[in-house]
């Protein structure tokens, strides 16, 4: 048996494995599609080994050092633009055809130049060299500065210099005569295993990225609501509980507000749902841009938004809730008559849960809806502060 073959099957399982792990998950989260192209790349890659294997077995040895070459090197360089794409960055599709048309050109023209010329082992080296110098330089340009990305960036300008290595190792070592030899050559095993744990652990710390990615981006998804972008009722919950925390310090200094959209179900009906969509979208931006800083907006459903305001006074609480309340009536949209707010107002109880509080903002909210819609209203009317520009606008 060569000695090489054991590498040759081992670096095509890793290579497949790697392959179907960025495929799966490419498949099972479709914003991370580009995951897809590393797969790929992973996938051409494995089929060098196997050509390696193909000529042991008996395949005609200048087709398979053809497909070798053309499948190995279109693996790396493809994965220089499936990590700009995986980055969210314009992909180098031309450097990268063109280091594949280059290398494929130089094979076709060296196929029967003997193995054991220095001259050729670096020109056949530099075709793999080159393109993983230009993964390492994407992850560089398009990659963010992380830890992770670091020894990335170090592996594959290692794996760049390994190949410009690997003709002094090929002049050390008999290489072989031909493709049938040289799987039974030292220089094959040293050549395979050497490239097959870099590959290896490009693979895994790339794999590691795209997890952490679709973990954080699943992450995100999950405390925010789609339609809007605004965090949502789960999101809401963690910083009502650690509002509440602080509240034993300062009681009756921290509201939930909540706002709903009214006659919202008149512009669907009227407008279409694709149009209550919009308007959705943008009263979420509208209430977002005038909040202040400190105080936390969240969508819980429909037409209703909800504002968390800590350490504030009551005089300043209604203060921003008008003022929001009057951003929602200066919107103009096409097609849409005049947009306006209802406002139901609450002190939170720190031993109440978020919906006992919300469920006494919402008596306010109803009562605001009846005593003539587009006015913020009280929980409590004895609490009520003096203030004239809460209410209806002319």
């Amino acid at each position: 048996m060569p000695q090489a073959l054991l590498p040759f099957i081992m670096n095509t399982m890793i290579a497949v494995m790697l392959a179907a792990s960025f495929l799966l998950i490419a498949y099972l989260n479709p914003k991370a599609r580009a995951a897809r192209w590393i797969g790929l790349s992973f996938l051409f890659g494995a089929m060098e080994p196997v050509s390696n294997m193909a000529v042991v077995f008996g395949a005609d040895a200048q087709t398979m050092r053809i497909v070798a070459t053309a499948c190995f090197l279109t693996g790396l360089a493809i994965l220089s633009p499936a990590l700009s794409l995986f980055h969210g960055s314009r992909p180098m599709w031309a450097a990268a055809f063109c280091l594949i048309a280059a290398g494929m050109a130089y094979r076709i023209a060296t196929l029967d130049t003997p193995r054991d010329y220095l001259w050729y082992q670096v020109g056949f080296q530099l075709c793999f060299a080159l393109p993983a110098a230009l993964c390492a330089f994407t992850v560089w340009r398009h990659a963010r500065a992380t830890a992770l990305n670091r020894v990335l960036l170090w592996l594959l300008a290692i794996t760049s210099l390994h190949f410009l290595l690997k003709p002094l190792v090929a002049m050390r070592w008999n290489t072989g005569a031909n493709e049938a030899e040289f799987a039974s050559t030292t220089y094959a095993i040293v050549s395979q295993v050497s490239s097959g744990l870099l590959l290896l652990g490009i693979g895994l710390f790339i794999l590691i990225s795209v997890l952490q990615t679709v973990v954080q981006t699943n992450h995100a998804e999950a405390r925010h609501d789609h339609l809007t972008g605004l965090p949502n009722r789960r999101a809401l919950q963690e910083v009502f509980d650690a509002l509440v925390q602080a509240t034993p310090q300062r009681p009756g200094r921290d509201f939930l507000a909540i706002f709903d959209l009214d006659h919202f179900k008149r512009i669907n009906d009227n407008c279409g749902h694709d149009k209550g969509d919009q308007v959705l979208r943008e009263i979420a931006a509208c209430l977002d841009r005038n909040r202040p800083a400190s105080a936390h907006l969240a969508r819980i459903g429909g037409e209703e938004f909800i504002l968390l305001l800590a350490d504030q006074s009551m005089e300043g609480a209604a203060s921003v809730c008008e003022t929001l309340r009057l951003a929602v009536r200066q919107l103009a949209l096409p097609d849409v008559d005049r947009l306006t707010v209802s406002i139901g107002l609450a002190t939170i109880r720190a031993d109440d849960s978020l919906a006992e509080n919300m469920r006494r903002a919402d008596q306010a909210l109803y009562a605001a809806k009846n005593n003539g819609r587009d006015r913020c209203e009280f929980a409590s009317p004895e609490t009520r502060p003096r203030l004239s520009l809460v209410g209806r606008s002319s």
